[in-house]
């Protein structure tokens, strides 16, 4: 496990559900020492009518959460992230030894004989669970970037309610697709600042434009997504964005 843990919305099996990953535990994944994906399926007792997490139930769940980590994880079991949907959430961990998981985590849920829940394991070499189904796409990590610029926005003082000049980043991979890229969001209101630049260590064009907007938690994945859209779209890539701190 890492301390690069975060958050996102998505939909499971057509439902609305929540992940929360380690996210800092890609970079070394897959462990060869742990070759089976084992799981803990817990049916919740007050989930919302959406099936998801409730307010009233938040503390308890957080409790065996915790109880969960302390109990199984070890240097033969990673705890690497959870989803939440459909009236359940399910714990999700890589492990040694899948024949002893059922005992393990029976003996973890005890303290919490009022839940209902199953647990199992299978192979999983390559870690697939981990890197297809709990690990966010390209869009996902987008959002979840824009939220934490504004919570650091936060941090400082900004009550994120206040229009300003918004820079915005994208790698392209040449003159040619930088140049459509600035010809595609120009006609939204993203003009350039700047030349492209080319960057000898990524070879690849760097793309600086900016508009004026409101940098708000409900607002910014809409500002973001035909930046991200038009730099998919000319084979590169959005690189983020940034602002002055507004009282």
């Amino acid at each position: 496990m890492t301390d690069d843990w975060d958050f996102y919305s998505a939909r499971v099996d057509g439902k609305p559900a929540s992940l929360y990953v380690d996210l800092g535990a890609e970079a070394s994944a897959p462990v060869a020492a742990l070759p089976h994906m084992a799981y803990l399926r817990l049916r919740m007792r007050h989930p919302r009518d959406d099936g998801l997490s409730s307010q009233a139930e938040f503390d308890q769940l957080i409790a065996i959460e915790d109880r969960l980590q302390a109990s199984l994880c070890d240097d033969r079991t990673a705890y690497v992230g959870r989803n939440t949907s459909d009236g359940c959430r399910d714990f999700y961990f890589y492990v040694f030894a899948p024949d002893t998981w059922a005992a393990r985590a029976a003996a973890a849920m005890k303290p919490f004989a009022d839940y209902e829940f199953q647990s199992g394991a299978r192979d999983d070499p390559e870690w697939s669970t981990y890197r297809t189904f709990l690990l966010p796409d390209d869009w996902d990590r987008e959002r979840i970037q824009n939220r934490r610029v504004c919570e650091q926005l936060e941090e400082h003082g900004d009550t994120l309610s206040a229009p300003r000049e918004i820079d915005h980043w994208a790698w392209l991979p040449d003159a040619t697709s930088a140049a459509a890229f600035i010809d595609a969001v120009r006609p939204l209101g993203f003009l350039p600042k700047d030349e492209p630049t080319h960057v000898e260590e990524r070879d690849a064009m760097s793309v600086h434009v900016a508009r004026v907007d409101v940098p708000s938690h409900q607002d910014i994945d809409e500002v973001t997504r035909p930046l991200f859209e038009a730099a998919k779209q000319h084979g590169g890539e959005y690189d983020g964005w940034g602002c002055p701190v507004a009282p």
